[in-house]
């Protein structure tokens, strides 16, 4: 017995060697659905034929591009080993030609966003009033790339569905075959009213300078938070990647492995054009669309019983079972490597999608930068504030690109700059810095510098930042309160008090001459008791306006309270020039203040101090101006009172 068994299980491993020698000599086909030219479809993806033979160098891969009717028959034929289409054409093919489970799903980029889903867009030209809700194209023609299109008719017509507009009972459909450029064609032709493609194509056509995006216009647009592509429709899972049922599970396996890991080869996907693949998305949505719409798959009810599918594949069924007791019997010592590095892949990759999510979900700015000041990494907030892309500010030492200068514009050098400071000595910094955007305009920033420490040196570092431009107006609407009258917006009391000090010290050490004026309003309450505090509010108001245009930019006039003024002239030649100044805002006070059909009449009572002649410091000179106009009032109001010394 146990010869006989030796002798089996070395029969068993010869024929698992022969099978591997014979799928090793195998070239690998996929066949990719072109939505765009076939020839710009091709060169777009042959590097995918070249990162998997990388991956996997037992075999060649070989791309292929066709439309609806050619991959259909490729896969019908079993010409095909692996298919890329998009998801409606893949329920499709699971159903009638038995495509397997998808394997993963694409992960495009657009402009330096990642999307893993996509839908539909419905257009019109832009001068079109006619057309603004999707019940306008009743009656009208549409043109469509294919039926079979999921972004190029299906979900459109799914969306009309819902607001009562059925396809094609409501609606002439032009079919116009396939790529979705012919769409864009037909609709700037005004050879029909509206069209319909797939989400990212209209982008991409004004990229390539082929279509002007103002000539165009959106019906039933959608805005979805993080999906920044034209859109018209519900969002569904991006295009899938399957295998058909006679591939090798482990050849399907390591393709699978090397789509997962495809994101990390930057050169590879930006050849492409794509972000990467993920794990398979559920399409669920699909099907519920196309069994609502009644399309195939599910366009009629089927006509055959379980025993026929059984009779109709038997031998599939017994091949697929003997080729699956092979493959276990050699997959066996591979089973609990690959359990374990999937454990870890799976951990990994939780791990990562964490980490980004977090980072995306911040508010504040993060980056990252190299030993050098290169910045590694970005966050969208980070990109939002300062107006750049990704792919504008990765791999760029950032101090050159947006730290250059200082809020005056003189240049500020790399080696003040605390994020080049703390790569050099491994500390954290914080403070405040200016950050200067894309289109030139700069704002201020509260940054935080975490230097990545590894066997005791910086490896680079973390800056975590956010703008303060709210709070800098916040803070200087704050002093300008605390130091002006709210009523005039003239200086209170206490800025009054900080200038007066300044000026008597600059008088002190340049033997020079001040002058204070205390200005009191006559005959200002009976208008005030009279006509209500809104008119006493406004002609205080003018008042101020008056006394300013009497004065030099560099004096200062200020409310210190209800209908009292000081006037402070930080230098004068003589005590002639301060009364000529006092008689002038008398004078001015002295004219009418015409209000509507009413016109208010006031005067003032001033009293006038010296430096040094009357005080010699600012209590005296406030206490002496206060004392000379209660002189002036007492003189009759209406007059200017020089301070004596008895």
């Amino acid at each position: 017995m146990r010869s006989i068994a030796r002798k089996l299980l070395i029969a068993t491993c010869i024929a698992g060697m022969l099978w591997t020698s014979f799928a090793v000599a195998q070239t690998v086909h996929i066949g990719i659905l072109a939505f765009r030219p076939k020839p710009e479809m091709l060169k777009q993806w042959l590097p995918l034929g070249k990162a998997l033979k990388l991956a996997v160098p037992q075999h060649d891969f070989k791309i292929s591009v066709y439309n609806y009717p050619e991959l259909e028959l490729e896969v019908a034929e079993k010409r095909l080993d692996f298919v890329l289409t998009n998801p409606a054409h893949f329920v499709l093919l699971s159903r009638r030609l038995g495509v397997a489970a998808p394997l993963a799903t694409l992960i495009v980029e657009d402009n330096g966003a990642a999307l893993s889903s996509f839908g539909g867009v419905i257009f019109t030209l832009a001068e079109r009033n006619d057309l603004q809700e999707l019940t306008d194209l009743k009656g009208k023609r549409v043109v469509t790339p294919d039926l079979g299109s999921f972004g190029g008719y299906q979900t459109q017509a799914y969306e009309l569905a819902m607001a009562g507009v059925k396809l094609p009972r409501d609606v002439a459909v032009q079919v116009v075959g396939m790529p979705h450029d012919n769409v864009v064609n037909a609709v700037l032709q005004g050879v029909v009213d509206a069209g319909f493609v797939r989400t990212g194509l209209l982008e991409t056509l004004a990229r390539e300078g082929r279509l002007d995006l103002s000539r165009v216009k959106i019906l039933n647009q959608q805005q979805v938070a993080d999906f920044p592509l034209l859109l018209s429709t519900r969002l569904y899972p991006e295009w899938t990647f399957a295998a058909l049922p006679h591939v090798d599970e482990n050849i399907s396996r390591r393709v699978a492995a090397t789509l997962f890991q495809l994101e990390d080869d930057k050169a590879t996907t930006r050849a492409i054009g794509i972000h990467g693949f993920a794990t398979p998305s559920d399409y669920a949505r699909v099907e519920e669309l196309q069994r609502e719409l009644r399309l195939p798959p599910f366009d009629s009810t089927p006509k055959f019983t379980l025993h026929d599918v059984w009779t109709r594949y038997y031998w599939q069924s017994v091949s697929a079972v003997s080729a699956g007791l092979v493959i276990m019997l050699l997959a066996i010592s591979l089973f609990l490597t690959n359990r374990s590095l999937n454990a870890k892949r799976h951990i990994l990759e939780h791990e990562t999608r964490l980490r980004h999510g977090l980072l995306d979900a911040l508010g504040e700015g993060v980056y990252g930068v190299d030993s050098g000041g290169h910045c590694t990494f970005i966050n969208p907030a980070a990109l939002r504030m300062l107006g750049f892309s990704a792919d504008e500010v990765i791999g760029i030492e950032q101090h050159a690109l947006f730290h250059h200068h200082r809020p005056d514009g003189s240049v500020y050098p790399g080696h003040d700059c605390p994020i080049y400071r703390s790569l050099v000595d491994g500390e954290t910094r914080s403070g405040e810095e200016w950050y200067w955007r894309k289109d030139g305009t700069g704002f201020p920033v509260a940054l935080t510098v975490s230097p990545n420490k590894v066997d005791g040196g910086s490896k680079g570092a973390v800056v975590v930042f956010h703008d303060i431009t709210e709070r800098k107006h916040n803070d200087e609407r704050i002093r300008h309160m605390a130091q002006h009258d709210t009523l005039t917006d003239l200086p209170n009391r206490a800025m009054l008090t900080d200038r007066l000090q300044q000026a008597l010290s600059y008088a002190k050490r340049d033997n020079q001459r001040v002058a204070l004026m205390f200005i009191d309003l006559d005959r200002f309450k009976p208008v005030n008791d009279t006509l209500g505090h809104v008119v006493g509010d406004w002609l205080l108001k003018q008042v101020a306006l008056r006394m300013r245009e009497c004065v030099r930019d560099s004096d200062t006039v200020a409310r210190v309270g209800g209908d009292e003024f000081v006037v402070l002239l930080r230098t004068i030649e003589s005590t002639a020039d301060a009364v000529m100044v006092a008689e002038k805002i008398r004078n001015a006070l002295n004219k009418p203040f015409d209000l509507a059909q009413q016109s208010l009449h006031i005067s003032c009572s001033i009293g006038l101090v010296l430096y040094p002649e009357h005080a010699k410091n600012e209590t005296e000179m406030l206490n002496f101006a206060d004392i000379a106009m209660y002189r002036a009032k007492q003189e009759g109001r209406d007059k200017l009172h020089v301070f004596e010394l008895k």
